[in-house]
């Protein structure tokens, strides 16, 4: 059973409370009314990033198949889509601003909290499950094609999810996949390493050869040559210790290509 955040089930308590002494004073039992999430009642984007654009940026709540609710940010429109998937210990606001950098160059660009991180609520272990909602917001609003780019632990999520057809991606960017001995998921495939026979969407891998959290150099050769797709690349960089969304400073043009050759 998915575990609730503390003010969510003070929340509960109270709402019962109320029923119950409103019940007894009219003589009704009607159930209470179902407390508002902590995604619905988080701040406006830009208030909770301190972070401001000159277009508007959407607040949107996410609900998974397993009944979780996350927060979600929404930059820009359009039939070009585009999911961020975060680091550990971070939230969508580690993307500002270059979601918004993203939705200037007119993609379409959902950025949300991982369940139990920012003001997402918390459930089963399972962050794969979190992308195909995400995706499937992003085709209910009109994009054509959705690429997924994930940093750090939201790569590795992000290869696993893309390995699963009800995920309904187009291509994956990986900006400094964990190392997959650390699971990304409940379900099987556990890790990028177990997802790589069924990826068979478009994928950048990219890496940094002196970065300890991301796996990289043979290990990503041995993980790229179990990846089903033949469109892929890597970018490995020599030297550097950049890791997840950091990397983009050194790597944006490549990115960028990439996005744009599988955009549609």
């Amino acid at each position: 059973m998915a575990s609730l955040p503390r003010r969510r089930v003070a929340a509960i308590v109270c709402c019962a409370m109320l029923t119950v002494g409103f019940a007894a004073a009219c003589g009704k039992d009607e159930p209470p009314p179902a407390p508002p999430s902590s995604a619905d009642q988080a701040p406006e984007p830009e208030q909770r990033c301190g972070f401001r654009s000159k277009d508007t940026i959407e607040k949107v709540v996410l609900t998974t198949s397993d009944g979780v609710e996350l927060a979600a940010a929404r930059f820009g429109s359009g039939p070009r889509g585009l999911v961020l998937v975060h680091q550990l210990d971070s939230d969508l606001c580690g993307w500002y601003p270059q979601a918004d950098t993203w939705a200037d160059e007119g993609y379409q660009v959902l950025a949300f909290d991982q369940r139990c991180d920012g003001e997402s609520e918390c459930g089963g272990p399972d962050q794969a499950t979190d992308v195909p909602a995400a995706v499937a917001e992003l085709r209910r609003s009109g994009a054509k094609t959705v690429q997924l780019i994930g940093a750090s632990r939201g790569a590795a999520i992000s290869l696993v999810a893309a390995a699963h057809p009800e995920s309904d991606v187009d291509a994956v960017v990986s900006l400094s996949a964990h190392d997959p001995r650390y699971s990304a998921s409940a379900t099987a495939p556990i890790t990028p390493e177990e997802a790589a026979p069924a990826l068979k969407v478009p994928l950048l891998f990219a890496c940094a050869d002196n970065d300890p959290s991301a796996f990289c150099g043979d290990q990503a050769k041995e993980f790229l040559a179990a990846v089903a797709t033949t469109d892929k690349k890597e970018i490995e960089l020599k030297d550097a210790s950049l890791h997840g969304w950091d990397m983009l400073g050194a790597i944006k043009s490549d990115v960028d290509a990439f996005l744009a050759a599988h955009a549609g």
